[in-house]
């Protein structure tokens, strides 16, 4: 799956002098397609570079990631930065992205009661 809008934003991203602009962009996105809140499963190799995040400091925003980005009624604020860091990592790392969607399967079980 690729969202050709949030891999244009992250090609923004790529840009130093742009990087502030493209994350407030980029959480926009994010906190608006649900499908792009989960990460995305290609990126070109010039932004798998960017990407310097740990796989623990990215496990560990999970939970924030998660309610910053509920489409209907998000419970956290993440600053945009968090919210682009994380979003490019679940791009790149398959481990995260398996884990994060085990967390929003669950979530989304408890939320109906399940």
């Amino acid at each position: 799956m690729r969202c050709d809008e949030l891999y244009q934003l992250l090609t923004i991203y790529n840009r130093q002098s742009d990087r502030t602009l493209a994350c407030q962009f980029i959480a926009t996105h994010i906190r608006a397609c649900l499908s792009c809140a989960s990460g995305l499963t290609r990126l070109a190799q010039s932004l798998l570079s960017l990407d310097s995040m740990t796989c623990e400091l990215c496990r560990a925003r999970f939970p924030s990631y998660y309610e910053a980005t509920h489409p209907n009624h998000p419970q956290v604020s993440m600053p945009d930065m968090a919210i682009a860091e994380v979003a490019l990592h679940l791009g790149r790392c398959a481990a995260c992205h398996q884990q994060y969607e085990a967390l929003v399967e669950l979530s989304e079980m408890e939320e109906m009661g399940q």
